[in-house]
């Protein structure tokens, strides 16, 4: 199976643990959680992801395929390749929807990244690649559509975030580290996770490897980091933040850290303290993903312990488990356009789809 080789350290891994394909018991669903529909694909699955309106997910392989499955019955819709992926085969890494604030492409176009530095746009509707940008001699690991679709963030194997427009498909920042060794003003190794501050089309954070999790603002005459927050080790999609207050002023941080404690954290945005430690399960997992779930939820999945867990924001007890999964889980989303959403769980070549209820 893919995935990029880790250092010479027993505190990072990418994701690759080799696991017996052959589970001691069958995956199973606990507390208030109820398994929907399985979904099985012909190679591993690396990253999901729901549409704005929930009414489609795409599921990102091991071979560089994207399929489009319809949620709500199970079936394959679409299927994205070309040429550029049947001849590396290599893997998608991440996947995100463009943004509903552009209603010309609303739910219908999905930016893809790849491991051999492929950045595809895909338009869904007719299974065709509208646009195929090239990092040479990167694995590109992350990205993210900006609020208003109007531009995205590329980044992953070396120290370097690029930012581009969507339209003309340049780049218009190029955000790393200084060459000075005493200052961390940018990422050290590996970034696996980008997410844009809500409302905000200047402003991300970044996370991965070097246990940092990077501020970044394009209006600042800068190409560094404006500040950071030392502690996340970061080895998939698990950074997020959401507004907390309803002028969007106070915000909060989720990590996931691949590690055995002090899993997910909540962080203050604004100060960047750490706010609090989520509990551990008793069999805890060391995770590769993280999410916020809304005002109320938090959805976390990782390895060790193959499962992803629920947590309720307000008493950081979780609501519900789905354990005892074939391999390590990869990848979480959710629908939220829903009132009740569907989460998926993406684990070895299966998505689970499961419902709080």
């Amino acid at each position: 199976m893919y995935l990029v080789q880790a250092p010479l350290s027993t505190t990072s891994t990418p994701r690759e643990v080799v696991v017996d394909p052959t589970p001691a018991m069958a995956p199973a669903a606990e507390g208030n959680l109820k398994i929907l529909n399985i979904l099985e694909t012909n190679s591993e699955v690396m990253c999901c992801r729901f549409n704005p309106e929930g009414s489609l997910l795409a599921v990102g392989l091991a071979n560089g395929v994207t399929k489009i499955y319809a949620p709500d019955t199970g079936h394959c819709v679409y299927s994205l390749s070309d040429q550029d992926t049947l001849n590396s085969h290599l893997p998608v890494t991440c996947l995100r929807w463009k943004s509903r604030a552009d209603t010309d492409s609303y739910g219908n176009i999905l930016l893809a990244t790849y491991a051999d530095g492929k950045i595809k746009l895909w338009h869904i509707s007719t299974s065709s690649c509208l646009r195929t940008m090239t990092e040479p001699s990167k694995q590109i690991l992350a990205c993210a559509f900006s609020p208003s679709g109007d531009r995205f963030v590329t980044a992953g194997s070396d120290t370097k975030l690029n930012v581009y427009d969507e339209k003309t498909n340049q780049i218009i920042h190029t955000l790393q580290p200084s060459s000075s060794h005493l200052v961390m003003d940018g990422h050290m190794s590996r970034v696996f996770s980008v997410q844009f501050t809500p409302g905000q089309d200047h402003e991300f954070l970044s996370g991965g490897w070097d246990d940092t999790v990077q501020f970044w603002d394009t209006r600042v005459d800068t190409k560094h980091s404006v500040r950071k927050i030392f502690g996340p080790h970061i080895c998939g999609d698990a950074l997020d933040i959401q507004s907390v207050s309803v002028s969007g002023s106070s915000q909060q941080i989720l990590t996931g850290s691949w590690r055995k404690d002090n899993t997910l954290q909540i962080w203050d945005s604004g100060s960047g303290k750490l706010i609090k430690n989520v509990p551990s399960d008793y069999n805890g997992s060391m995770l590769y993903c993280a999410q916020w779930q809304g005002p109320d939820n938090i959805i976390a999945g990782g390895s060790d312990n193959n499962m992803m867990r629920c947590v309720d924001q307000s008493t950081l007890q979780t609501t519900g488990r789905l354990v005892d999964l074939p391999r390590a889980v990869y990848t979480v989303d959710y629908d939220r356009h829903s009132l009740h959403p569907v989460i998926a769980v993406g684990t070895s070549n299966f998505v689970y789809l499961v419902k709080r209820t």
